[in-house]
């Protein structure tokens, strides 16, 4: 009798406690959509974080490609080629086109000419190794004065291929034939130059270099990425892949020491393959 005759005099407090209950679970509902939303947005922006890394992600060179047509040199002129993963020159590693970390080696080609032409900065011929682009130039102007520098030093020129987008093919220590400027067509066997060699002890490089990582290079041998008929013309002055190359298993066990200041690479030396006449 007493409950019945509260809930007649207090009904109003009935509704209040009701209309509390309806707020409260609303705001509830509304307050999970809202934090499902916002997880939503987050894998969103992972996600697309997830695909800006893959954008960056490199895109490594062909390992086994065969688009050097010609061969960029007049062989008659050379006397010896450094090989891959030698000790001659600089400490010139980072990844192989296999995708290896490399270190303490050198994994370019160093070009040395014949007696005759020790010294010269306009008769040592550099040829285009394919049809391509020029994709990058280093112009001496930029280095005259640099510590370590030649006096006469040469510029740098780079060039691209269709056949393999991701390599670009080097010249170093170079003086043009014509002026060159970016996106420029050459064809295979082009003359491009003449090595800038200065004084008799000086050669000249070849590189090939896949696109350049955040803290690294990556870079291969030439001669893995001729054509049987440039190989051959090589071959004919003794030049092999095999004997222009040591393996990495090799140079791992026997690193060359370039920290350590104990580096033997001089000519003519067992990281140099001699060109027969």
């Amino acid at each position: 009798m007493y409950m019945r005759a509260f809930l007649k005099r207090f009904w109003w407090a009935g509704l209040i406690v009701v209309g509390l209950v309806l707020v409260i679970g609303a705001m509830l509902f509304f307050s999970k959509d809202n934090i499902d939303k916002n997880e939503v947005t987050k894998n969103d922006s992972s996600t697309t974080g997830e695909t800006k890394d893959k954008e960056k992600k490199i895109e490594w060179p062909s390992a086994d490609a065969k688009y050097i047509t010609a061969v960029p040199l007049d062989l008659t002129q050379i006397l010896s080629i450094s090989k891959y993963r030698g000790c001659a020159g600089h400490d010139f590693s980072g990844y192989s086109f296999e995708q290896t970390p490399e270190t303490d080696r050198s994994m370019k080609h160093y070009i040395y000419p014949v007696a005759q032409f020790q010294g010269t900065i306009n008769k040592v011929k550099m040829l285009a190794p394919f049809d391509g682009t020029v994709s990058s130039i280093d112009l001496e102007s930029d280095q005259i004065g640099q510590p370590g520098k030649r006096p006469q030093t040469g510029n740098g020129i780079t060039f691209s291929t269709p056949a393999d987008p991701n390599v670009g093919f080097e010249f170093s220590h170079i003086y043009f034939v014509k002026e060159f400027k970016v996106g420029d067509v050459v064809k295979g066997g082009e003359l491009i130059g003449y090595a800038a060699l200065g004084d008799k002890g000086n050669d000249f490089d070849l590189v090939l270099s896949g696109p350049r990582m955040s803290n690294s290079s990556i870079f291969g041998s030439v001669f893995d990425h001729m054509t049987e008929s440039v190989l051959g013309e090589f071959a004919a002055h003794g030049v092999t892949i095999g004997n222009t190359k040591f393996t990495k298993e090799y140079r791992d066990a026997n690193p060359c020491g370039y920290a350590a200041g104990t580096q033997k690479g001089g000519r003519p030396g067992e990281s140099w393959t001699q060109l027969t006449p």
